[in-house]
């Protein structure tokens, strides 16, 4: 595809003159235990296909890196989400002696770095793997001996398999489908793949769901295994795997990789001295950019949802978590990657055509989990002049969907409220002047429920799934009404009232970081004219120990007291599921000062950079500059701003000041300045325009 192409050779010019972000990402972060449900898999930026570890026992990504034993090598997986994880197809098992015996790992030996990762077993067996966009290469070096081979088995998903079937090509090659639950077990995808290996071997073995391939080897002896992917055909697997890898060494391939990722990292440039920060932060820039998966063969053929073939040359994305990732990721993309971020709302508005429902249809593509709050993802790419397509024809759609949102809790009133004011939004724009305001009062619907559950707040207040709340408590909910806070704030009666309450909700901890709901909270400080309660409260959380009390279903009797955001295994708090990039796209935000101020509306608060100089590189032509004038450690709070030589008393900026480039220049001290970003009237002109 002509357009993959282009990439690449802007991947190869860009290289050139940036730094090496990659070597600030650990792979290994948020892998441990349940702290963020990561993998150190081998990827390139959105790839379908993710090669990597399977331990035993696993975490949702397949891997947990406290285990030092292995089930094999899986090819798909979607980084951070909950239940049990979905994907862990096509398990790749080297052996040495028998196919059955249990890997054991040399943990000295892991290495994972962005596009490749490594381990040597403990029969000298080494594995190497790296991976283009749809198709990936492992390299085997195996020991001298007369009992060598690969096993494949078809069967294995993190999900419930559901189908598959294979056919054998001659003594070395394979292709065929599987079919796989979704995540939770909601709905099913389906893919194709085609295997071939370089080492002449005696005829397979073909046991039920398992091939074996048995052979001898010498010292050192390399066997070549690639894979190739499609969501149409095994024929197109096969062209995917010929055009990524035919003509390529591994070597290559995993250099490319490594480009793909300097280039998409260094769209930001962050500097400072603490190399350990540095390290959280690219980290998680990578982590939000695992999802979602650019599906397309290199002919442009893909299956949507609907399980109907369509063709484009334009990337076509597939695997989604909206309701996680709406909040802070899609605002995320659309400054570090637009192009990209263009062509995903494309994508998610294509999938409106193709039947979209909250959660995965039963002949899905490829991986995906739940794509509730598309209308307000939508609303904001339009609002960001980031959405092209027809409203004409997506609205009524989204219109059926607004109808079939659940209102049976109190937490789903507040959501639906939020997606009505999306759909008043759309048909504002549209000119609509009748539904605009017809969705304009319902989205309003929510009042009532929120003054029984909301309003005053006693002894129940601090449940978990209390009242039927999905994962939180009516604290933590209390404020999901990013459309709305200007009710909520006279219905509580005072600017004043409702900073009393905020203060007393963060002071009392009963703020949850590890789950989505609240960790919008934080920077409700600014609707109130506080900024610096929020810059403060906001350092805390990225830099700091924190008392933590919250995991995704129930209050602990002993709070967690630490950092929530790590450098090691753990390196999220107990309990919190990266969600395909959401915790991690909140925390790069949240460094470089710029957080969205309500998904829908195109500005974002300005906060006090953890760093010193952030470079944003939202095009080619562009570049943002922030600086940060830190006189010493202690000075957390914005006292001057200025835009591009001009003092700016305002605390937020439009998307389209910041795409436009320019330089911001923060002066930070030890006391607040109640005074600036005090004046919050024009927040309230942006929800009327």
């Amino acid at each position: 595809m002509r357009y993959f192409s282009i990439i690449f050779v802007l991947c190869l010019t860009l290289s050139m003159v940036q730094a090496q972000q990659t070597s600030f990402v650990n792979p290994f972060i948020g892998t441990s235990d349940d702290h963020g449900q990561t993998d150190p898999s081998a990827t390139i930026p959105f790839g379908m296909i993710k090669p990597g570890p399977e331990t035993i026992p696993r975490g949702n990504g397949g891997y947990d890196y406290q285990s030092q034993q292995l089930k094999g090598f899986s090819q798909t997986r979607m980084s951070g989400v909950g239940c049990i994880g979905v994907g862990g197809n096509l398990l790749i098992i080297p052996f040495v002696g028998t196919a059955c015996k249990t890997l054991k790992m040399d943990k000295a030996s892991e290495t994972a770095i962005p596009g490749y990762y490594s381990v040597t077993l403990d029969n000298q067996l080494k594995v190497e793997i790296t991976t283009g966009r749809t198709a990936a290469i492992y390299r085997f070096t195996y020991p001298a001996t007369e009992t060598a081979g690969i096993k494949i088995n078809f069967k294995h998903s993190y999900g419930k398999h559901i189908a598959e079937e294979h056919s054998i090509i001659g003594d070395n090659a394979v292709k065929g489908f599987v079919r796989s639950a979704c995540t939770c077990d909601l709905g099913s995808y389906k893919f194709y793949y085609y295997i071939e290996k370089d080492k002449s071997t005696y005829k397979p073995e073909d046991n039920d769901s398992e091939l074996l391939w048995k052979f001898q080897t010498e010292p050192n002896e390399q066997i070549i295994l690639k894979i190739g992917l499609s969501s149409v055909s095994a024929e197109e697997a096969e062209a995917n795997l010929k055009k990524e890898c035919s003509n390529q060494s591994f070597e290559q391939i995993r250099t490319n990789a490594r480009i793909a990722w300097e280039n998409l990292l260094g769209q930001i440039q962050v500097e400072t001295s603490d190399e350990d920060l540095k390290t959280s932060f690219y980290t998680r820039l990578y982590h939000a950019c695992q999802t979602p998966f650019t599906i397309n063969d290199y002919s442009g053929s893909y299956k949507g949802s609907d399980g109907k073939v369509y063709s484009q040359q334009l990337p076509y994305y597939h695997g989604w978590s909206i309701w996680d990732t709406y909040r802070t990721k899609y605002p995320l993309l659309s400054i570090v990657c637009p192009m990209e971020y263009k062509h995903m709302i494309s994508s998610l508005a294509e999938l409106y055509k193709q039947g979209k429902p909250r959660s995965a249809t039963k002949t899905e593509p490829f991986l995906t989990t739940r794509t509730e709050h598309s209308i307000i993802t939508i609303l904001d790419a339009l609002q960001k002049g980031m959405f092209d397509g027809s409203l004409d024809e997506l609205l009524p759609l989204m219109l059926k969907e607004a109808e079939d949102i659940s209102n049976d809790s109190p937490d789903k009133a507040l959501e639906r409220g939020y997606d009505f004011w999306g759909v008043s939004e759309l048909a504002g724009k549209m000119g609509n002047k009748e539904l605009k305001k017809e969705f304009s009062l319902r989205s309003k619907e929510y009042r009532p429920i929120w003054l029984q559950k909301f309003k005053d707040i006693g002894p129940t207040s601090d449940i978990m799934h209390g009242d039927g709340l999905y994962e939180g408590t009516i604290w933590q909910y209390r404020w999901f009404v990013p459309h709305d806070f200007d009710w909520v704030i006279a219905t509580l009666g005072s600017k004043k009232k409702v900073l009393s309450e905020l203060d007393y909700f963060f002071e009392n901890n009963l703020f949850n970081m590890g789950n989505q709901p609240d960790i919008h909270v934080p920077f409700l400080y600014y609707y109130l004219g506080a900024p610096w309660k929020t810059q403060k409260l906001v350092r805390q959380i990225l830099l700091e120990p924190t008392t933590n009390y919250y995991g995704t279903h129930e209050k602990w009797e002993k709070p967690y007291i630490g950092k929530i955001f790590n450098t090691t295994p753990q390196g999220y708090l107990k309990e919190m599921d990266d969600d395909a990039g959401t915790m991690s796209s909140w925390f790069v935000l949240s460094s470089i000062g710029l957080f969205p101020v309500c998904p829908g509306i195109p500005y974002y608060w300005i906060n006090a950079p953890v760093f010193d100089t952030v470079t944003l590189h939202p095009t080619s032509q562009q570049e943002f500059k922030i600086h940060v004038n830190r006189p010493d450690a202690e000075c957390i709070y914005i006292q001057k701003a200025i835009l591009n030589g001009k003092v700016l008393n305002r605390s937020w900026l439009s998307y389209d000041e910041i795409m436009q480039g320019g330089d911001l220049t923060l002066e930070l001290g030890k006391l607040p300045n109640k005074h600036w970003g005090h004046n919050t009237d024009f927040i309230k002109s942006l929800f009327k325009k």
